[in-house]
């Protein structure tokens, strides 16, 4: 009997995944034993199934039985694709549209209303029994302001059908790969990342990490937005460049900001941001409810499966292994 492929999963991922894997494969856990993935479980592994675990060129050559890299999460930037690609391995992953859609949406809401209302710092006044200062705590309303949403893929559209039915949010987007005609009937398109920004209340970020969306919001884009707008970034924290929003905020050139996504995971506690005015933070934590990491587990082990069985997923995050000489298949 042939031996089972090895799945070395780097992180926990909820257990319906782990019982899909065990159904035809060896899985390797060292988180269930409190340590991280070392070398020889690269070694041995036929499979990687990542979540923050970086998998770098280092880690593709310590690995070299590896065929296939699931991605548990819709980005692909902790995985080195063009080394993946060159050893011709699929990289997959789960998209927001089946996994997480749901869960990315009402955090970037719930972003919004906890800035907006200065939820942490009025849970502090009653804890530290200092209610009488709650004059202090001079909110923001939602109700009839202008939503900017940047990116009008899958989570872009939710959070504005929730802003929109909500809170009577006028609903703005600029994305350069949407055509107008595919945008919903609540939705104005416009032509140019400046226009929306000098126009919303709230700006909300929902791009993926590529080179042309690095540091899409910095020190010029800022400046166009109202020094009483609020920015959310639930997306990647690369598309905002960290040191420009602190300043930013600093000289008072917008009312407030909340990131659950930084350039650096997680935020080093002397960054600039910190000490910012006006901020909320998340540590990257959008899309983990219960319900969410269950669909990713499932999906990911899924089309990890698939390539082991020599079948071609869904979601390729590198197609180009397909087509290109000595691939997998």
């Amino acid at each position: 009997m042939a031996e089972k492929p090895v799945v070395l999963v780097t992180e926990r991922i909820a257990d319906v995944g782990i019982q899909l894997l065990d159904q035809s494969c060896s899985v390797k856990a060292p988180w269930r034993d409190g340590r991280t993935a070392t070398n020889d479980d690269l070694g041995a592994a036929d499979a990687i199934i990542t979540r923050l675990f970086k998998v770098t060129e280092a880690v593709l050559a310590a690995a070299p039985k590896l065929r296939v890299i699931g991605r548990h999460g819709i980005g692909l930037d902790s995985v080195d694709l063009p080394a993946a690609t060159k050893r011709g391995i699929p990289v997959v992953f789960t998209p927001s549209a089946q996994t997480m859609l749901n869960a990315v949406a009402e955090h970037t809401v719930h972003l919004m209303l906890a800035l907006a209302r200065h939820t942490v710092a009025a849970d502090r006044l009653v804890r530290e029994g200092t209610f009488d200062h709650r004059g202090s705590l001079q909110g923001f309303e939602l109700c009839g302001r202008t939503l900017g949403v940047v990116g009008l893929g899958a989570i872009g559209k939710r959070v504005g059908d929730i802003c929109q039915a909500g809170f009577r949010m006028r609903v703005i987007a600029y994305d350069p790969y949407t055509p107008p005609t595919a945008a919903p009937t609540t939705v104005t398109m416009l032509g140019s990342l400046r226009e929306l920004l000098e126009q919303s209340d709230v700006v909300v970020l929902h791009l993926p990490s590529t080179p042309e969306t690095l540091h899409l919001i910095n020190t010029e884009t800022l400046r166009f937005m109202k020094p009483s707008a609020m920015l959310i970034n639930t997306a990647r924290g690369s598309v905002v460049d960290s040191v420009a929003l602190a300043e930013a905020l600093r000289q008072g050139h917008l009312w407030g900001a909340a990131m659950d996504v930084f350039e650096k995971e997680p935020l080093p506690l002397d960054h600039p941001l910190m000490s910012a005015p006006r901020t909320l933070f998340s540590p990257h934590i959008a899309s983990s409810t219960g319900t969410s990491l269950e669909r990713m587990a499932e999906l990911v082990a899924r089309q990890v499966i698939q390539v082991l069985q020599g079948e071609r997923p869904e979601h390729v995050g590198n197609p180009a292994v397909y087509n290109q000489g000595g691939s997998t298949y």
